[in-house]
This record gives C-alpha cells, structure tokens and sequence, in this order.
C-alpha cells in the first residue's frame, strides 16, 4: 500500500548516494509521500541535479550534500549541512556504497579497509552525527544491506560481505542502544539492477533462482525503505527484499 500523500509533510529525509539508481527512487518516495529530501551524492553532481529537479516537481523541498562518507570529517559536515538546509532532520537513508568482486586471495588489506570504510564506517558515522538530531524529531534510520552478507555469501566479495553483515549488526545494535527516541531499521535487497555487463544465460539464472519469478526494481525497494521509515512499532528489523531468494538455498 503506497504511503499517504501528505504523510512526511514537514519533515526532511537525508539520502545518501541518491543521485541515481535505487537511491533515487528512495528519494522520490519520500517526496511523493510529502517529505522534503537531501539529496547527498559523491561525484555525480549532474545526476544529483537531475533527481532533486525531479524532487522540486513533486512540490516538495529538495537540496544537495556533496561528501565522502569515508573520509574522516565528512560524515559529520554531510549531516550538519543537512540539518542546516531544512531546519531538521527526521530521517537518514544510508544508501550509499560500493561494490566489487575480488578473489580473498588478491584482497589486500588496503583494498579491503577501503570498502569497509564506505560500507560500514561511513554509516556508522553519519548515523552518530544524525543522532542527537533525530532524537529531537523522534526518527529514524535505515541502512542499505544486501543479501550477499546477511542470508548468503558469495564467491569473491570478502569485504563486501564484511561490509553488510557489519552493517546489519550495528542496525541491530544501534536499534537497542537509542531506543526508543531512534528506531534503527534495515533493507537487505536481492538481485536488483542487474548489470548490463551480465551475460542473458548468467542473468537467466539468477531469475531462475528467485521465487518470485523476477528481478526486483528500484522501487520495490523504495517502498520497503518508506514502510520502516514510517512505522513507529519497528526497530531493529532487517528486511528482506529479494523475492524470495534467501529461502531458496
């Protein structure tokens, strides 16, 4: 069930990485169920413009947070120039992170630190700094997982799955620390997007794989990410999005 128009009017969401893809759909989600949206982005400062003009047309509030949430100060700035923009903040959506294959025999400890310090510090740290803000407002926080980390592991993603399976603990842990004035929830997406450098017998077997017959959109994850943001009787969860991958081993 889509959630009422007006329903996050007056209230502001913080989206990192949402300047396209399944970030963007979760920004737009928020908008058309009347919230205003910060739309936070890395380098893709022309796509970020494109979504927060797309936000504005919905006749909300949209403005844009430049950052690297694995540097060390800017976690903190991204969320202060998020409070600053709006007067608020109500809810944050760590959306954002990366993703690469790499056999655990060539992953360095360089390049394995790296993906942890996007993955799972740079949430970790955005979500400290949003804190003392969304215990004023009574919000909350819902971190981008993946199935890879939480149901299942797969072959050459060491430190992507370290990175989810952090990430989900300190959802869960976050979840018991700051409530009840912050609820901490979780979405793990299955296969969504698939890459365009997916071969159709490869993609053909991952559909095959999913119970639900198909590969999931951006918005079914969208609407996953809006349901927890928006029931007050919920912490601590991770959701599955996956079509019903992670009960088919």
């Amino acid at each position: 069930m889509d959630e009422p128009r007006e329903s996050w009017r007056g209230r502001s969401v913080l989206v990192t990485g949402s300047a396209a893809r399944v970030g963007r759909a979760i920004a737009r989600a928020f908008a058309q169920a009347g919230a205003d949206v910060v739309v936070h982005y890395r380098a893709s400062a022309a796509a970020a413009e494109e979504t927060a003009a797309e936000l504005r047309a919905l006749g909300v509030r949209a403005a844009l947070v430049q950052g690297d949430q694995a540097r060390d100060d800017d976690p903190a700035r991204i969320v202060a120039q998020a409070v600053h923009l709006h007067g608020r903040l109500d809810a944050l959506v760590c959306n954002a992170a990366q993703f690469e294959e790499v056999a655990a025999t060539e992953l360095t400890r360089a390049r394995f630190d790296a993906l942890l310090a996007v993955n799972l510090s740079g949430p970790f740290q955005l979500s400290r700094a949003a804190y003392p803000h969304l215990k004023e407002t009574q919000g909350c926080i819902v971190n981008l997982l993946d199935l890879c980390g939480t149901a299942q592991v797969w072959e050459r993603t060491a430190h992507y799955a370290a990175s989810k399976a952090g990430l989900a603990a300190v959802t869960r842990l976050l979840a018991l620390e700051w409530a009840p004035e912050v609820r901490v929830n979780g979405v793990a997406p299955g296969a969504v997007l698939l890459p365009d450098s997916l071969s159709a017998a490869r993609q053909q077997r991952i559909v095959a794989r999913i119970p639900a017959g198909r590969v999931g959109s951006p918005e079914d994850v969208a609407r996953a990410v809006l349901f927890l943001a928006s029931e007050p009787f919920v912490t601590g969860q991770i959701l599955a999005i996956d079509g019903g991958r992670s009960v088919d081993p």
